[in-house]
């Protein structure tokens, strides 16, 4: 059975939609790169804290009391926790790798 032809109404109302979705969802990439960056400034103010206190860059508990708080959050709003836990995994990943160079300075 072949499929049916769009309308061509139709599809142009889907693309004006599929556009501004797509306008939002750009705006919303802008929002979270913007706030990665200013968590990557604070982060940076914690490395030099912790260098010049001579503490280790891992927060072993620290990191595990986030990753419980970010599950529930993410819970809460509808986004798979193991992703959360993964994508925070690798910013705090980088966060160390950040602090352990400003370390060997």
């Amino acid at each position: 059975m072949p499929s049916p032809k769009p309308d061509a109404n139709a599809s142009d109302e889907t693309e004006l939609m599929l556009s501004a979705l797509r306008e939002g969802i750009d705006d919303i990439d802008a929002q979270v790169v913007r706030l990665l960056g200013r968590r990557f400034q604070t982060t940076r103010r914690i490395g030099a804290l912790k260098a010049k206190a001579g503490l280790p860059s891992l927060d072993a508990t620290r990191e595990a009391d986030q990753d419980t708080r970010l599950v529930d959050l993410a819970m809460d709003v509808g986004v798979d926790p193991a992703l959360v836990v993964k994508v925070f995994g690798e910013v705090r990943a980088q966060v160390r790798r950040e602090h352990d160079a400003a370390t060997e300075k």
